[in-house]
This record gives structure tokens, sequence and C-alpha cells, in this order.
């Protein structure tokens, strides 16, 4: 029986409403994870691309597409999300720029042909709810896009959760239990019972493995966090300089791509490429 049950996801996200939205400005670490999910972005999309956005919840990534004048499509598991993302285009002036708004399951793209799309953007963790559906996904990512199409995909980090909550969730949690989580990654019913929050946390190691499995050239790796882990009243004081303020976000962008930190945030972001068609991907 598969782990992924699209209907706890979707009701999930339904109730958690606008609060998706407040999780990325609730703090400054926060507002330096939104800062390096969008650097990829700025690095990567251009204007003109035709881009689907998976699990784009209440559109904190949409406004900036579509400031990229794209051709974009918008896609949700839950009705609710999408309804906050049409309502926050239309208050911030860009509703006109998308072209599509669509309930979707990143595990099932088939209304959407092969081949269509210049950039796939999967961030704020689609891929973390499907568990053991995760190379079906992968998958569909891959055959949405054009060839050298680049896909920018994100998911919740194991260790980096670790590092960033061990105080405040991990260490009060009695040893049993988060073993049973470190084992699997999962916060799943078959795992541990006291989150309703259903979630896969991969390892980089987990992740790179997947990607090579569907083909995908890994272009980049980064932690969504690092240098401002547990440095709240720091990196706040920082931001009080804006001299200061733009050198630690190059650092901490530095710091999130080496080797040896890119498993310390939150979040484990991928930037990676489709280089080739196959049978599976030919235009349907």
């Amino acid at each position: 029986m598969s782990l992924y049950d699209q209907a706890h996801i979707r009701n999930f996200y339904n109730n958690y409403a606008e609060q998706e939205t407040a999780r990325w400005e609730k703090s400054i670490v926060e507002q330096v994870k939104l800062h390096i999910h969008q650097h990829f972005l700025h690095q990567h999309v251009k204007q003109g691309d035709t881009i689907i956005e998976l699990g784009a919840g209440t559109g904190v990534f949409t406004q900036l597409l579509a400031q990229k004048n794209a051709d974009l499509t918008v896609t949700d598991l839950s009705p609710i999300q999408l309804k906050l993302n049409k309502e926050k285009a239309k208050a911030n002036g860009y509703f006109q720029k998308i072209k599509h708004w669509e309930i979707a399951d990143v595990c099932d793209l088939s209304e959407f042909k092969s081949n269509s799309f210049d950039k796939v953007v999967c961030y704020g963790g689609p891929l973390s709810y499907v568990f053991d559906q995760k190379i079906k996904a992968l998958t569909e990512i891959k055959r949405v896009l054009k060839t050298n199409g680049i896909a920018f995909i994100g998911v919740m980090n194991l260790w980096g959760t670790v590092n960033e909550y061990l105080n405040k969730i991990i260490l009060p949690v009695p040893k049993s239990d988060n073993e049973k989580v470190m084992r699997t990654g999962n916060l799943h019913p078959s795992s541990f019972t006291a989150s309703d929050h259903h979630c896969h946390m991969f390892t980089a190691e987990e992740l790179k493995n997947d990607l090579q499995q569907v083909g995908f050239e890994l272009i980049a790796l980064s932690a969504s966090n690092c240098l401002s882990v547990s440095r709240q009243k720091e990196v706040e004081d920082i931001k009080n300089s804006r001299e200061k303020w733009e050198y630690f976000l190059d650092l901490e962008l530095r710091a999130c791509q080496s080797a040896g930190m890119v498993e310390s945030g939150t979040h484990l972001i991928a930037i990676v490429r489709k280089n080739e068609i196959d049978a599976s991907v030919r235009e349907k």
C-alpha cells in the first residue's frame, strides 16, 4: 500500500490556507530561505519562458515568475490554495499574466502534453508529500519538460531539519520516536503518529540518486539556509546595514552550495536539466 494519501495532503493544505504565505514571512531566517530559492529562479528563468508551477500554494513564487512575462500555468493539489493564489494575483496586479490555474497532482500531469515547458518550478516541497511515488512524480516532471528544459525542485531535508529544530522539537521528543523518523525520513502514521503533517524528508544522497535514476542532469544542489540557522537576532542586526546584508546573503548562498553544508537547511534545492528525449517522453 502506498504511503501517499492524496486526500490527506489536499485537506491539510485546504486547512493551512493563508499560513502558506505567512510561513515565508514569519522570521528573518525564513526570508533568507526565500532569497536562496528566488536566486535560482533569477539565474535561470528567462523572459517569455513557458513555465508550469507545481504545488504553487498561495503564490509566493508565482508573482516573481509572472514578472518574467512568462507563459505561466499555475497548479496546486488544494483548491483553497489555488483560490488564494488567484486572489493574490488580482490584488497585486498580475492576474492577466497567468495563462491557466489548474488543480493537479505532481504524480499525474497527464493533462499536459510531453515536451511542453521550458521550466518546471516545484518549490515548497510537493515531492516530499508523495512518499513512495517520488520517482513517478520526477518522471512526470521530466516528461513535460522540453529538451534542455530546467526544473527547480525543493524538498524537505532530514539533517537540516534536525539542525534547525534540535532544541525546539528533536530533543524534547523521545529518542525512540525520533529514531523511527530518522530511519525512514518519514513523518507519517507508519513511523510517527503525533504529527498531522505527513511528509518525507530527504537526504542529499537520496535526492541525488533519485534524480540520477530518472535521468536528470544536476546543475546545482543547495541548502535552503545555512549560516542563518539559529542566528535570528544576529541576522536581524546584519540587515540594518545594507552593505553587510548584501555580503551576508552572498556568503549564505555560497555556503549553502558547498559540499560540506548542503544538508544544513530545512530544505534541499536541486536545479536539474533534461538533456535527452527518449521513447517515454515523445509528444503524445
